[in-house]
């Protein structure tokens, strides 16, 4: 078949792909950065960074409040590093995040490019502006990787190392780069996305399990890359006092008792693997035997740590966030089997080039993929999710809260809860004032001369290491409690029904969506209520604020499995 396409047409054909993919990114992201109120654009965990950057700017270290106690809430260091970069621009905390997510959302998408084209075989696809196309056309339409180019959070910048770690990691396999410097790359990946520490390892091991590499190059990767674990660990232990972020300890001891939400870790997975559905087909439909070992060592460590991810508490993980950085292990293998159908030694007359070749068999998988997808590829995904449901252990959930007030009615609860709070009670103040509160990243930065004690802890070195406790954290005398999220059922309970939260506080419920305590004995009572009431004017008018004073609090402490979730 003589399926001729000139050089020129070529080149043609992956500008306008280039073209169409970057203004289709272009105009929804644009959209978001004219009117950033999209209550997860940014996350409210995105605003911790920028706070830690700028408490580093002003002299106070690593640290979460103006006391500058080192605070190892940063479960991405370096990412910490981008966002203190970034934040000498002109621009607001909002824009800075996004900005952030979106160069490493679009680097992310040159980084994987790169890493095919690095280990590519034929002349077409060793061209990263060829490559660019197959990898970002399909990554726009997905629901995991674009959304998380708004989030202002770590994935995107992990997304792209992940695609530099396994360019760099193949050409080690094939003797064109060394074996310390894949270490060099892992450790800046697990320094983002610290989890990737067993993807690493695993690609390693299997690469000298397979033969792919030599026993002593794996042993030196491993070397290197344990020994800057164990230096950062060190360091850590030091500086912080604890070798790891806080977040793993309330993360990964599941320490959220009675969470209301189900995290589902393999439904986001399953989600995560219908995104990939159009790589998985090319590489089901062009792998031949000699291929299978770069498969293994490339989608086994993915997997590996899709299952450790599993055993994760993924609150905030929407859209696969947890999953996200890893594309690179299944987009690379993928095109990279694909160019090895591409490649020829030599063309035969007649014969079809690797150009027209990489075009028909790019044609031939995307038409399979599409057929896959109509016979009902996400209906299959969306019955393997509704199993997985079924399945999944359903969380313990407590009772709510009941508060006696003279109020009638409750509070209204609005859209833009957390960034309303921040901009319109806390933000005004005073400085020196101590707030506790589950939603921290947004009012963080709302106030940064306030002391915030994180009660999930992801900030809060005591609460991380010693668990939550309602007398200690009385004892630190806050002056102002912005209780949990009502999806913390058991936190909640425990600290409102508690007699010694009513002794102390003045406790407005439903205020601020979740309710609001002011400490009665508080130094700062008056500045505080007379900002309550300019709050309460402004939100709940139609509203008696004295009749929203919580006169007592009921609670069962009755649990029960789940239902609906």
């Amino acid at each position: 078949m003589n399926f001729a396409v000139s050089p020129k047409a070529t080149k043609w054909i992956v500008a306008v792909c280039l073209v169409l993919a970057g203004a289709y990114a272009a105009a929804r992201l644009a959209m978001e950065w004219r009117d950033p109120s999209h209550p997860e654009h940014p996350m409210d965990d995105a605003y911790m960074f920028y706070r830690y950057a700028m408490n580093l700017r002003h002299g106070l270290g690593v640290s979460w409040n103006p006391d500058g106690v080192p605070t190892y809430g940063e479960t991405s260091p370096l990412w910490g590093l981008a966002v203190l970069l970034l934040s000498y621009l002109p621009l607001s905390a909002t824009h800075v995040l996004m900005l952030g997510s979106c160069l490493c959302a679009a680097a992310g998408v040159a980084a994987i490019s790169w890493a095919v084209a690095r280990n590519a075989k034929s002349g077409f696809m060793r061209s990263t502006w060829r490559v660019l196309p197959m990898v970002a056309l399909p990554l726009l339409f997905t629901h995991t990787y674009l959304p998380h180019a708004l989030t202002g959070m770590e994935t995107m910048l992990a997304a792209g190392l992940a695609g530099v770690f396994t360019g760099a990691a193949i050409g080690w396999t094939n003797g064109v780069c060394r074996p310390e410097t894949v270490a060099g790359i892992g450790l800046l990946l697990f320094l983002t996305r610290p989890e990737s520490a067993l993807a690493v390892v695993v690609f390693a091991a299997l690469a000298g399990l397979t033969g792919m590499a030599s026993r002593g190059e794996v042993a030196r990767l491993l070397c290197v890359f344990l020994a800057g674990i164990l230096l950062d660990l060190l360091v850590c232990k030091i500086y912080f006092h604890t070798a790891l972020p806080l977040s793993f300890y309330m993360k990964g001891r599941h320490a959220y008792e009675g969470y209301h939400l189900s995290w589902r870790p393999l439904t986001h997975a399953l989600e995560m693997l219908g995104d990939c559905s159009v790589f998985l087909v090319v590489l089901a439909l062009f792998i031949r035997g000699p291929e299978r070992r770069l498969a293994a060592i490339c989608l086994t460590p993915a997997l590996c740590t899709f299952c450790y991810l599993v055993t994760v508490t993924q609150i905030m993980g929407g859209w696969g966030r947890y999953y996200a950085p890893y594309f690179a292990f299944f987009i690379v293998p993928s095109l990279l089997v694909l160019d090895s159908r591409i490649a020829s030694p030599e063309r035969q007359p007649g014969e079809t080039g690797p150009r027209e070749r990489a075009l028909y068999l790019g044609g031939a998988a995307a038409a399979a993929a599409c057929v896959v997808l109509l016979l009902g590829f996400h209906r299959v995904n969306a019955a393997l999710s509704e199993t997985e449901r079924a399945i999944e252990a359903r969380p313990f959930v407590y009772d709510g809260v009941a508060c006696e007030i003279k109020g009638k009615d409750e509070l209204p609860v609005v859209d833009r809860n957390v960034r309303d709070v921040a901009e319109f009670f806390v933000a005004s103040l005073p400085a020196g004032v101590s707030i506790a509160a589950s939603e921290v990243g947004y009012i963080g930065v709302a106030n940064p001369a306030a002391t915030v004690i994180d009660l999930e802890g992801l900030n809060d070195t005591p609460i991380a290491l010693h668990g939550f406790n309602v007398e200690e954290l009385l004892a630190r005398r806050p002056d102002v409690i912005w209780m949990p999220h009502p999806d913390y059922t058991y936190q909640r309970g425990i600290l409102m029904s508690s007699p010694l939260l009513l002794q102390q506080y003045d406790l407005f419920a439903g205020a601020g969506g979740y309710g609001i305590a002011v400490r009665k004995d508080s130094p700062m009572r008056a500045a505080i209520m007379r900002q309550m009431e300019i709050f309460w004017r402004r939100f709940y008018a139609q509203y008696p604020m004295d009749d929203y004073v919580a006169r007592s609090v009921r609670w069962s402490g009755h649990k029960y499995r789940a239902v609906g979730y």
